[in-house]
């Protein structure tokens, strides 16, 4: 599950998280592409834990029970560097990609280059075949006012994609 392996690279980047300091973070930088709360990262993280994945440490806390600052282990590198490798599924909103991609740090220049390729490649077909639709809307077996509408439709999606696949090119560019 995705969750798991973002909790796994957010422990990654920032040494000694605790579970709230995880649920500040997924709230305040993640929260367009993933939704949970502290009653699902607190489980999730004791799943973890008990799977090897992660490490903690207690720290004593006055009048109230202690926090766990959490760790990766070997294991969890290694779950969490199989999912960074693993390909990215497409989605109409771009999220899995960029969730995923919030981890480039952590990936060989190898595997990054492969998911930024695969994006470019998949918005560059899209964009084909919305560039296409002109041809079906015009052959009569559609309305002209739903054919008008259509249009406008994929017209906002092409501009959108193109913009992606612009800001993916200079990515893929910079990037090696």
């Amino acid at each position: 599950m995705d969750i798991d392996h973002v909790l796994l690279g957010l422990i990654k980047l920032n040494k000694g998280i605790t579970g709230y300091e995880l649920n500040s973070n997924i709230r305040d930088s993640n929260r367009y592409f993933l939704s949970i709360s502290l009653a699902y990262i607190y489980p999730t993280l004791k799943k973890l834990h008990e799977r090897g994945l992660v490490t903690f440490t207690e720290i004593p806390l006055i009048n109230r029970p202690s926090k766990k600052a959490y760790e990766i282990t070997p294991a969890g590198e290694k779950a969490l560097e199989a999912w960074l490798k693993k390909p990215i599924d497409a989605d109409m909103y771009f999220s899995s990609f960029l969730l995923k991609m919030q981890f480039a740090p952590l990936m060989e220049q190898a595997t990054l280059l492969g998911h930024i390729d695969r994006e470019i490649s998949r918005l560059e077909d899209k964009i084909n075949d919305l560039g296409q639709l002109p041809n079906c809307l015009y052959s009569g077996k559609v309305e002209q006012e739903m054919g008008e509408v259509l249009m406008s439709i994929s017209q906002v999606l092409i501009n959108t994609d193109e913009q992606r696949l612009a800001w993916l090119k200079d990515w893929r560019r910079r990037a090696g």
